[in-house]
């Protein structure tokens, strides 16, 4: 989406080709993460070494995955996006999800940037 900040967009762009140094290169040293699924914490961490464990992880997860900002709007240092996200998993995971199993759902993620980094994420799905 052409309204998003460059590292933002930058960071999707990572995330889609699986690719977590280019992601890292996005985020501060002290970037907060957190995910929330069903209203539940799935996931958190509040540095960018635990972040790339956790990424490193997501990207050998699924064989394809893909996230399209459906609609953002950004105030002052703080960007709202609304996401729709597929997926295809790579192997069987702890939630259910089995290997070869096609995953659509959608979404939000909040980004916080500072200094052209990003220093928070908050994804819900």
């Amino acid at each position: 989406m052409e309204n998003l900040p460059n590292v933002i967009k930058a960071y999707i762009a990572a995330y889609n080709a699986k690719d977590v140094p280019a992601m890292l290169a996005c985020l501060s040293e002290d970037v907060s993460f957190r995910n929330i699924a069903g209203g539940a914490v799935t996931a958190e961490t509040s540095d960018r070494q635990g972040f790339a464990e956790m990424a490193e992880f997501g990207a050998s997860a699924f064989v394809t995955r893909h996230q399209q900002v459906t609609n953002a709007i950004t105030v002052a240092e703080t960007t709202l996006a609304e996401i729709a996200y597929t997926a295809v998993v790579a192997f069987d995971l702890p939630n259910g999800w089995k290997a070869g199993q096609e995953i659509a759902l959608t979404g939000a993620s909040l980004f916080r940037v500072e200094n052209g980094k990003i220093t928070a994420i908050v994804d819900q799905s």
